[in-house]
């Protein structure tokens, strides 16, 4: 009863938040429809193949820490099982659902339980350690609050030092075996063993090295999506120019959407910056205009009104999205929403903005696109969950049989 009020609480912040965010920008069907039918399909492909990328390196990197274990799993069941636990995990926070399927299923594949999750704890060890280098360059080029700052690094250092012990100062655990306690009889054993299973990472420096590498390779793949995504909404390179205010009759709103000018309905408002609405069937809209775009609405006969912002410019490059793509990550951890989402739309958008760049309502829906994406590719591993065979014992008889024939 209680996970599944927990469930339901986190699909609420789900909700909440993607409504927020959508109401902040008024993105509403028509915008949605608007940016696709404009849309790039080819690019639409490439944001799959960045994921592809990450799902590869990701299955190298647990493949190098396999060999350093000496557990010996063929490539092609680890494809499947990864990808089988990519599906388990879509609606779990952080990739629990990845990771706690990848120390099973290799755990029943090999009959060594303790190995088998001391690989995917020092991976995740090693996953933060790889996170951790991306977000120290990150704050270079984003501004944050001292006290957001402090309180992320805080929490962040507490998980960084605590895993970090499982490899380098194992033997801790070992000494907690010291006291008695409940369970003790049952735990014992699996801890010794465990201790062992970290102890051999200490001597594979090398296979924790190129761990780490795949690790950054990993991320830079996932952060490319948002990236394609862009580029498949065609949200233009990044462009100097001034923050707007007009009218929005029909007419121009026409106008925006057929030259792609992206722009978001505001509302009537009183500051003395902006236009006030005067026409019936009008809203105010907020446009970020480079020279050429303001000279062609002013052709038209549109109205602009600038306004005050600190905005540098528009358009996303792809060193943007590497900037503000570890923060985004960070974000998808917390707890509060099913498998990140709407933390991560917030979080890409938020960053953003803070390095002084004008949002509109295709990059909302690029960071949304992520999400989707990463759901078609976890179609595959659906289809291997309902059609691959897991009798190992059975499987591994008959091939040893085979062998000796």
């Amino acid at each position: 009863m209680k996970k599944i009020i927990v469930n339901l609480l986190k699909v609420l912040v789900t909700v909440l938040i993607l409504y927020l965010i959508f109401k902040k920008f008024q993105i509403g069907w028509t915008d949605v429809r608007n940016a696709f039918t404009q849309g790039n399909l080819w690019w639409f492909a490439a944001s799959i193949g960045t994921q592809l990328v990450a799902i590869l390196f990701s299955i190298f990197r647990w493949t190098t820490l396999l060999r350093a274990q000496a557990l010996a799993v063929p490539f092609p069941h680890l494809v499947r099982t990864y990808m089988v636990g990519r599906f388990l995990g879509t609606f779990t926070p952080t990739g629990l659902g990845l990771e706690a399927y990848k120390a099973y299923d290799v755990a029943r594949y090999t009959q060594k339980a303790p190995e088998s999750v001391a690989v995917v704890l020092v991976e995740k060890v090693l996953t933060i350690l790889a996170l951790s280098f991306l977000v120290v360059l990150s704050l270079f080029f984003v501004h944050l609050s001292k006290l957001f700052l402090l309180i992320f690094f805080a929490f962040f250092l507490f998980l960084f030092l605590l895993a970090l012990l499982l490899i380098v100062k194992s033997g801790w655990l070992e000494a907690l075996l010291r006291f008695n306690f409940p369970l003790k009889g049952k735990i014992e054993k699996p801890v010794r063993e465990a201790v062992q299973a970290f102890g051999r990472y200490r001597e594979k420096r090398a296979s924790l090295a190129i761990a780490v590498i795949c690790g950054v390779i990993v991320y830079f793949g996932l952060f490319s999506t948002f990236y394609t995504n862009g580029l498949a909404l065609r949200i233009p390179s990044p462009t100097g120019g001034q923050l707007h205010t007009l009218q929005l009759t029909k007419e121009t709103k026409e106008l925006l959407v057929r030259n792609q000018i992206e722009f978001i309905e505001r509302g009537e408002t009183t500051d003395a910056n902006e236009v006030v609405t005067g026409q019936s069937g009008g809203e105010i809209g907020e446009v970020y205009l480079s020279s050429e775009e303001m000279q062609f609405l002013t052709k038209a006969g549109i109205e602009l009104t600038t306004a005050t912002s600190e905005f540098h410019r528009k358009g996303v490059s792809l060193f943007d999205v590497y900037k503000v793509g570890p923060l985004t990550q960070i974000a998808t951890m917390i707890p509060l929403s099913i498998a990140g989402i709407g933390l991560r739309e917030g979080a890409f958008v938020g960053l953003l903005r803070s390095a002084n760049i004008w949002v509109g309502p295709k990059t909302v829906l690029a960071a949304t696109m992520w999400y989707f994406v990463s759901i078609s590719i976890n179609i595959i591993g659906a289809i291997i969950f309902l059609t691959r065979r897991t009798d190992y014992q059975k499987m591994l008889a008959e091939r040893k049989a085979e062998i000796m024939r």
